[in-house]
């Protein structure tokens, strides 16, 4: 009987097919492994557990209030500015500014008329030279201005002095406190650059209450035009001085600027140039000049010149360098010092925050004196805001009723 082939085979014959395929899966499994952890690792988050989540972003914050609107805690620390962090120079230009800077270079190239003889005097042949005239009512016109008694000619044009029987244009070209006047807490308002934007002036002096205090630049036309509108509707009048400021003459507010490096004599002619611009003003008040009112040799001849000719001077409080009432005071010139910049930025819920700010100012310490631009929107919010001044027990009084200095 032939015996079957299969039969013939050995043991290891019989056993060596499954080892082969044993042996084949282990190395198609190592390859296949090797392949995979190569795939696996070349990707950032490889082998670890991923999780996709849809975040709604954040909210964006509202800005923060400038600095000089936040309420002070007398027990903190001002924290140090951050290293490259560039702060606010007071004497930059604003916006606000720059209708005033050129207006500046026009009188400076020729445009706008800056003859020799200033301004031309309105009304003098028939304003009263005496104290007899009736004071005008709380919510009167005030009297025509110039007049005649207060008024020189200067070399560069009309210039205001005291009277040969000693009224002064601080106390004759005032508004009035009306009789009666209840005590308590008083505040005043001076709206500058007026004169600039005709539209933006003749807004101001149609919408304010007649106790704000409007103060013109000396670049604009037509001034003393625009001083007896003023008037008339019951406001008194400032001269806006250009003082140099740090940074001149990148800086610069104008030709006529009063300027450290001067000798007296020549500051004294350009501040005669400013003064005979127009006619019938209280005061006059810095604009810019930080580093000039923090020159005592430069500023004293100026605050001597104005307490001579029956000024009184208004700094506007941007500088905590300024000297200014402290050489006033020394001297007896009449002086008032801003307490509180009304519109830092032209937003009407800032406004509103610094006008309340500036009331909580006037109650803490009986007297505050506010300063604003001319455009329309502080306008508009100063008038709002003073209607409701007497229902909070505050008075709105003319900034020469807040006056330090000889009565």
């Amino acid at each position: 009987m032939p015996r079957n082939p299969l039969s013939a085979m050995t043991g290891d014959e019989t056993r060596r097919p499954g080892l082969l395929a044993i042996a084949a899966i282990i190395v198609a499994l190592v390859f296949g492994g090797t392949l995979g952890w190569l795939f696996l690792s070349d990707h950032k988050l490889a082998g670890e557990p991923v999780v996709r989540l849809a975040v709604a972003p954040e909210p964006a914050q509202p800005p923060a209030p400038p600095a000089e609107l936040r309420p002070s805690n007398p027990d903190e620390t001002p924290a140090a500015p951050k290293a490259g962090t560039t702060l606010p120079d007071p004497d930059q230009p604003s916006a606000d500014e720059q209708a005033l800077l050129d207006a500046a270079k026009r009188v400076e190239q020729g445009d706008e008329p800056a003859s020799a003889d200033g301004v031309r005097i309105v009304g003098a042949e028939s304003a009263p030279s005496d104290d007899n005239t009736p004071a005008p009512d709380a919510i009167g016109p005030l009297r025509p201005a110039p007049d005649p008694a207060l008024v020189a000619n200067g070399t560069q044009g009309p210039l205001p002095v005291i009277s040969k029987d000693g009224r002064q244009a601080w106390k004759v070209y005032a508004r009035p406190l009306p009789k009666g006047l209840p005590d308590g807490p008083r505040v005043a308002v001076v709206v500058s650059g007026m004169g600039i934007s005709e539209s933006a002036t003749a807004h101001a002096i149609e919408v304010l209450p007649p106790e704000v205090t409007l103060s013109f630049a000396p670049y604009g036309a037509r001034l003393q035009e625009w001083i007896g509108k003023a008037r008339a509707a019951g406001h008194e009048v400032l001269l806006e001085l250009p003082m140099e400021p740090f940074g001149y003459p990148q800086n610069d507010p104008g030709p006529y600027t009063l300027l450290t490096n001067l000798q007296a004599p020549e500051n004294i002619s350009r501040l005669e140039w400013q003064m005979s611009r127009f006619a019938g003003y209280a005061g006059v008040m810095n604009y810019q000049g930080a580093r000039f009112t923090s020159a005592a040799d430069a500023l004293s001849p100026i605050l001597a010149a104005l307490k001579s000719r029956g000024l009184m001077y208004v700094d506007n409080g941007t500088s905590q360098r300024s000297l200014a009432p402290k050489l006033g005071g020394e001297i007896g010139l009449p002086v008032a010092q801003g307490t509180r910049m009304i519109d830092p930025v032209q937003n009407p819920d800032v406004i509103k925050q610094s006008l309340s700010m500036l009331e909580d100012s006037a109650k803490q310490s009986g007297l505050a004196v506010g300063i604003a631009s001319a455009f329309p929107v502080t306008v508009d919010e100063v008038a709002r805001w003073a209607e409701g001044l007497k229902g909070n027990g505050v008075v709105l009084v003319p900034v020469t009723a807040t006056a330090h200095g000889p009565k």
